[in-house]
């Protein structure tokens, strides 16, 4: 990763993840270990100036829906506080990505910049996907 990207990481990291992580903490209800693979979140296909939208909905926003879905009631609560260990969020798929669960992670391995207003669409994939799993 260049200076230049480090720079518009340490960036969000700054002004849009405390705000990020605090919506997923309480759509959680606890604190969640989230793995940020930001070197795989860079996309230099793509203007820089997308990549903070890019990352806010292909991965925040789906998640934060997502815990809120689950978390409507106290069992889903205590499920997921009991069966989530970390979230992560990586571009290593390319173009196919994926979500999956396993071992306590819920992986969202998507490009950041593909198809970013599908939010929903995400959103309805990692739901069934937890309430399968938990």
């Amino acid at each position: 990763m260049d200076l230049k990207s480090k720079r518009k990481v340490k960036e969000f990291q700054e002004e849009e993840m405390p705000s990020l992580k605090d919506s997923i903490d309480d759509a959680a209800g606890f604190e969640v270990d989230l793995d940020i693979q930001w070197e795989s979140l860079i996309d230099e296909r793509v203007n820089e100036e997308l990549w903070f939208e890019g990352w806010t909905k292909v991965y925040f926003l789906p998640t934060i829906s997502a815990f809120e879905a689950i978390c409507s009631d106290k069992l889903g609560r205590e499920a997921l506080e009991a069966e989530l260990e970390s979230v992560v969020f990586k571009n290593v798929a390319g173009m196919t990505g994926e979500i999956n669960y396993s071992d306590g992670a819920l992986t969202v391995d998507k490009e950041p910049c593909t198809n970013m207003d599908k939010v929903d669409k995400r959103t309805e994939s990692i739901v069934p996907l937890l309430e399968g799993s938990l």
